[in-house]
């Protein structure tokens, strides 16, 4: 994961498979459309605790248990078909963050998530 900060702020900018989401304050907008796209797609990580608007710098998250529940529900009440992420929260440059991984869905269930 450290990787992946590294490359994003080498190229100062997200990739196909790689999304940060601030999360200081609460929990992001917008996750939903990203765990979709990820997981209609090739799957990819998003890592919560790293500020784009600010040029990647890192930030602790909210809460990092309820991040992980918010996250969970969101994948397992609101999206259909459901989706499994692998959640790792861990510290970075002194700070809390947390790196979500979405696998690819089967091929036969990659038009029904909606």
């Amino acid at each position: 994961m450290i990787q992946a900060i590294e490359l994003i702020r080498k190229y100062k900018s997200e990739t196909n498979m790689i999304e940060v989401k601030s999360a200081a304050v609460g929990f992001p907008r917008r996750c939903y459309d990203s765990f979709s796209s990820f997981a209609n797609k090739n799957g990819g990580l998003i890592i919560f605790g790293i500020n784009e608007d600010k040029g990647f710098i890192s930030e602790n998250v909210y809460n990092v248990k309820e991040l992980q529940k918010q996250i969970s529900s969101l994948c397992n009440d609101s999206m259909k078909p459901k989706i499994r992420a692998e959640i790792l929260p861990m510290e970075f440059e002194g700070k809390n963050i947390l790196a979500v991984k979405i696998n690819e869905l089967q091929q036969n269930k990659k038009t029904l998530l909606l």
